[in-house]
């Protein structure tokens, strides 16, 4: 065994993957389980709401560039964050539970608002089935000495760095967005941090409709890798659907939802920055509501289970190893 002491940036980069691991446990959502368990406001930090959707989008970055870190170790660190962020969804769910939410809803709009526990309960599932398999990922990785070496800009048969982080922090704030809003809109009116936890889940969508936008920008000044030469043609063209109808949503999820809040004469929020109406209130909030709560839930669940399972199949079954690392480490 070698006696040359570990080299410092390796050092430093533990030092600050396990600084995000710590961090991560109040950056899930779980973390509102704790603010409101004792609800009341004076007893919480000015724009407490703030620091959560901040710690989010800390822990989404964060969690993203490690995912792409050159040491396998570093790597594994970024897995096991994305563990601890699928088991703070599950922990975060009990505390639903136990929020008397689930039996006295906001009154339905819509006869599918009845089965909002139901996804609840297929969400916190998956979260946890997610949780441990990225538990033996990490571990896998830890025990890699295969390191990653990547570029900023795109490479011709797989994605840089930039493009990695950029996808992964977006697909994270992304899907932690889906069972939080699903919770969002069945909070009753005179729960007091119902406009609290809006106010998270607003700040989230404007930056994820910001990074839809610095995404379109990377992609005009860094080319997207050409899809792998054993993809079938068929294969090729379901990949570019799935693709763009992915940025569609990206685009359409936050910016529906804005339209819907000003046209129900609610203000929207930037962390702490209140933004007023755009348009003047009208009933016309009922069909964007629709249209933001149901029907592009739904697209949302059959295009990320359509991209994971496509994504699984060509790595697993059709053993097209090249097309699942244009993305993954």
């Amino acid at each position: 065994m070698s006696n040359r002491p570990p080299n410092k940036p390796y050092i430093l980069n533990l030092i600050l993957a396990h600084t995000l691991f710590v961090v991560s446990l109040f950056s899930s959502p779980a973390v509102w389980a704790a603010a409101v368990s004792h609800p009341t406001p004076e007893d919480m930090l000015p724009h407490f709401e703030s620091w959560i959707a901040l710690l989010l989008i800390f822990f989404a970055f964060g969690t993203a560039w490690l995912l792409n870190h050159r040491s396998p170790k570093i790597r594994a660190s970024g897995t096991l964050l994305g563990s601890i962020g699928c088991f703070g969804v599950v922990w975060w769910f009990f505390w639903v539970l136990g929020s008397g939410v689930i039996e006295s809803p906001k009154p339905f709009q819509a006869p599918m608002d009845a089965l909002k526990p139901g996804i609840l309960w297929a969400q916190t599932v998956i979260a946890l089935l997610c949780g441990i398999g990225l538990i033996g990922v990490a571990n896998r990785q830890r025990k890699s000495g295969e390191a990653l070496a990547l570029s900023s800009l795109n490479e011709p048969t797989r994605y840089g760095r930039t493009s990695r982080v950029l996808h992964w922090a977006t697909a994270i704030l992304f899907i932690l967005m889906i069972p939080m809003g699903v919770f969002a809109s069945m909070i009753p009116e005179h729960v007091w941090y119902r406009t609290e936890y809006n106010m998270v889940h607003k700040t989230i969508g404007f930056v994820i409709l910001a990074l839809f936008v610095i995404r379109l920008f990377w992609n005009r000044i860094s080319k997207r890798p050409e899809l792998d030469s054993s993809l079938k043609p068929i294969e090729k063209k379901l990949a570019h659907f799935a693709h763009v109808s992915l940025y569609v949503l990206l685009f359409a999820v936050p910016l529906t939802g804005y339209v819907m809040t000003s046209l129900h004469g609610y203000p929207s929020f930037i962390f702490a920055i209140e933004i007023q109406p755009f348009l003047a209130e009208s009933k016309a909030y009922i069909y964007w509501g629709l249209f933001h709560k149901y029907v592009l839930q739904y697209i949302i669940y059959l295009m990320l289970g359509a991209h994971v399972i496509g994504a699984l199949k060509h790595h697993y079954i059709d053993q097209h190893k090249a097309a699942f690392k244009r993305m993954v480490s």
